[in-house]
């Protein structure tokens, strides 16, 4: 496999993980002005999470 020629299901999967960070994203920011502390502390963690989940990813289709 070339250092382009990623693996179609890495491919999906990352963009699966894309999909859901904006997701997630886009959530936060509809809570953020209008939720209590407790919900956004989560939605960060939760985005924490995603982000360092897509970066390992990454990382991985880097590598290959």
């Amino acid at each position: 496999m070339t250092q382009t020629g990623y693996d179609q299901k890495d491919l999906e999967k990352y963009e699966s993980l894309q999909k859901d960070y904006k997701k997630l994203l886009a959530d936060y920011e509809e809570i953020e002005s209008d939720s209590p502390h407790a919900v956004i502390d989560k939605k960060i963690k939760e985005l924490s999470d995603k982000q360092k989940e897509i970066q390992e990813f990454s990382a991985k289709l880097s590598r290959k």
